[in-house]
């Protein structure tokens, strides 16, 4: 298990974990990407998503719960906002598990929604909220 750390003191900060995270798509699929709400899961995402050159612009999907986008470089690229998700059977009924594991990269926001829908293999990218609106990022792949 390898582990990546970086202190992010402001926003512009940002790339250098996108940037590795970008770096890990070539060989990881699934990136877990956790922490409290207002932490910046989704401005993390949408950074990544940049740097991957999706062609739309990344949103938040809290109310769609899945935005897909499409890459040249990358493909499909599925980002998912389990938060207003009630169980793991509505995910099932309304086949959000499938894209998981269809082989495309998957950002996905609140995963312990949907825990045991999971593959077993993912990256988790950790975000802790520090003092001073800093924030400690930890990718564990």
């Amino acid at each position: 298990m390898k582990e990546q750390v970086f202190n992010i003191k402001n926003i512009d900060a940002l790339e250098q974990v996108s940037i590795a995270i970008k770096n890990l798509c070539n060989t990881q699929k699934i990136f877990i990407v956790d922490g409290e709400m207002g932490a910046g899961k989704t401005t993390l995402i949408s950074n990544t998503c940049q740097l991957l050159n999706i062609q739309d612009k990344p949103s938040s999907p809290t109310y769609s719960i899945l935005n897909t986008y499409f890459s040249k470089e990358f493909g499909e690229i599925n980002h998912f906002d389990f938060y207003r998700l009630k169980d793991e059977n509505e995910a099932i009924e309304s086949g959000l598990d499938e894209p998981l594991y269809n082989g495309s990269i998957c950002f996905v926001e609140w995963a312990e929604k949907i825990e045991n829908l999971l593959p077993e293999i993912y990256v988790k990218v950790a975000i802790e909220t520090l003092p001073n609106n800093h924030r400690l990022i930890t990718i564990t792949s």
